[in-house]
């Protein structure tokens, strides 16, 4: 499945199904996904989708406590929405 890819699992890699996203990223950063691209013997589409699903991991580890100052807080919507 492609969102347990990780960048040390491109050597055993499985065809899943994947959607066009069109992001505009600093040539800097292009220029590395390439690199490691080329050195894994990967494609960039599995490199990017290796790189988010461990940052999203990073992520939701740092996040797992953290919540909202009560002024930053959305206020919670009851019943219908008021018609215009």
């Amino acid at each position: 499945m492609r969102s347990e890819l990780r960048l040390k699992d491109l050597k055993r890699r499985e065809v899943g199904a994947t959607r066009l996203v069109n992001v505009k990223l600093p040539v800097e950063l292009t220029e590395a996904i390439d690199r490691v691209a080329r050195d894994l013997g990967a494609s960039k589409t599995e490199v990017v989708i290796a790189l988010l699903n461990e940052g999203l991991a990073t992520a939701k580890g740092a996040m797992k406590d953290f919540k909202l100052p009560p002024s930053e807080q959305r206020p919670r919507r009851r019943g219908r929405p008021p018609k215009i």
